[in-house]
């Protein structure tokens, strides 16, 4: 192009075409463009798709005397959710609550068959089932339930295992070192996670001791267990709880040992250290529960801070779904 021509032409123009040739040689090397792939919803598996309206439940009341009551499942929702946590946490926290009862409790029906040694569909201990308390009942719990009536979370199309717990410790337990028989099933959404429920826990579940008479210790691990002398946590999980204690040549996982001395006695296998003194064994240790899923106490952390229902239960079970089966 001579010097007669392009003083005619705008250089901005000139600008502006070498651009458009730019980008379309850039488009041409990359090939057509890809649509991204939409994400794949998968469907709801029979056992969960078949909830087209509230079912009614039965439940086992130990605390009148080995009775059942038959009652819609919402209704025994508010109970759960005033024996677990109380009407203190915000709304937020207790909508949370209620949409992980209402999912743990269609899990373990459908999966475990409720609670088989009473031949219903639940009952009224944490121990066995979950905590369930008509008597404290409020309007906020009401609420909370209402407002997510009929909401659960699935994987892969399932009811999860929405285990919960009242304080971490500071990190939620994988699993494996809550609930080793339920690993092949809710691994993939049960995972060690950060939690904030020790800023707002009482101290009593923030830090603990307990201490243990070695009879007791030495019935429960056996002879090969020795003086006790040498009692340790021998391996740890991911999220530094203990998994296997050892005394001698004697060996017990962690959630086994719990189990036997108590829950509500050995509040936590966030265990700090183990050390014999005198007649007993003393053990000090964070948190309160098995430690798995949601964390209670996170919950109310988390609702103080502004986050919804749905913000806090798929934080604490990622790669899970919400999802409304009746209304």
């Amino acid at each position: 192009m001579n010097s007669q021509v392009r003083k005619y032409i705008p250089v901005g123009l000139l600008v502006l075409i070498a651009v458009i040739v730019v980008v379309a040689i850039a488009q041409v090397s990359r090939g057509p463009t890809k649509k991204p792939t939409p994400e794949r919803v998968v469907p709801l598996a029979p056992e969960v798709a078949k909830y087209k309206q509230e079912p009614t439940i039965s439940l086992y009341r130990h605390k009148l005397g080995g009775t059942v009551q038959w009652l819609p499942l919402e209704k025994y929702l508010e109970g759960v959710v005033a024996a677990e946590v109380g009407t203190n946490p915000p709304l937020e926290a207790l909508k949370a609550q209620a949409i992980v009862a209402r999912t743990l409790t269609l899990a373990l029906i459908n999966y475990q068959g409720g609670t088989p040694e009473h031949k219903t569909n639940a009952c009224d201990l944490h121990t066995h089932f979950q905590a369930y308390d008509e008597s404290q009942v409020t309007d906020k719990i009401r609420k909370a339930v209402s407002a997510t009536r009929g909401q659960v979370l699935t994987y892969n199309g399932r009811f999860i295992y929405a285990e919960f717990h009242s304080c971490s410790g500071g990190k939620t337990a994988s699993i494996e070192e809550a609930f080793p028989k339920l690993a092949e099933a809710a691994s993939a959404y049960i995972k060690p996670l950060a939690s904030p429920g020790m800023k707002y826990a009482p101290a009593k579940e923030r830090k603990w001791t307990v201490k243990i008479p070695r009879w007791e210790l030495k019935n429960i691990l056996g002879p090969e267990s020795g003086s006790l002398d040498d009692i340790k946590i021998s391996k740890r999980g991911p999220s530094g709880r203990a998994l296997v204690i050892t005394a001698g040549k004697a060996s017990i996982p962690a959630v086994d040992l719990r189990t036997q001395l108590g829950p509500d006695r050995l509040k936590s296998t966030m265990i700090t250290s183990i050390r014999p003194q005198g007649d007993y064994v003393v053990f000090t240790g964070k948190g309160w529960g098995h430690g798995a899923g949601m964390e209670q106490w996170g919950a109310y952390a988390m609702a103080k801070k502004g986050k919804s229902a749905a913000d806090i239960v798929t934080y604490y079970y990622p790669g899970t779904r919400l999802v409304t089966l009746w209304k």
